[in-house]
């Protein structure tokens, strides 16, 4: 009776265990690299997203000034009550700015939510006029590219191919 190749036998698992252990690692390095990356660009968004609160705080400031301006321009026109009305308005977006530069973007978010909650009619509105102005935008978007287009045909002698 033979007896089996101890060496062979004892060299196959700890080989087998070698690959697993290298796959293992190799899986652990993947899932790092994953995790580093989705930390990246979750950090670069949030980033973003904080210029863009901070860029649209600085217009809301730009807006309430304007409104301001009118308003001045109503009282010397002796229009009292439209100035308090533009007034009003300057005053609240003032307070919206502020708010956008104060607080961050999971404060916006939840108070959002929770203004939605507590008012869902207002939060129908809110959205429906943020449609109507993405609408309004992307269209006008669409306008001037269009009319870039056709003067790039124009300069180009026509159509397609030149003529």
């Amino acid at each position: 009776m033979t007896m089996p190749n101890t060496t062979e036998t004892a060299e196959e698992p700890r080989g087998g265990g070698g690959a697993r252990a290298q796959i293992r690692e190799v899986k652990d390095q993947v899932v790092d690299q994953a995790r580093n990356t989705y930390r990246q660009a979750r950090d670069s968004a949030t980033d973003s997203l904080s210029r863009s609160r901070n860029e649209t705080a600085d217009r809301m400031n730009g807006i309430a000034s304007a409104f301001r301006r009118t308003s001045e321009s109503l009282r010397s026109e002796q229009q009292d009550r439209l100035a308090g009305l533009t007034d009003t308005v300057a005053e609240q977006v003032d307070r919206f700015s502020s708010y956008l530069r104060n607080h961050d973007l999971g404060d916006v978010r939840n108070d959002v939510e929770n203004l939605a909650r507590r008012q869902p009619a207002v939060a129908i509105g809110a959205a429906l006029a943020l449609g109507i102005l993405g609408a309004r935008f992307l269209k006008s978007s669409q306008r001037n590219h269009d009319d870039d287009w056709s003067r790039r045909e124009e300069w180009s002698g026509g159509t397609y191919g030149g003529a």
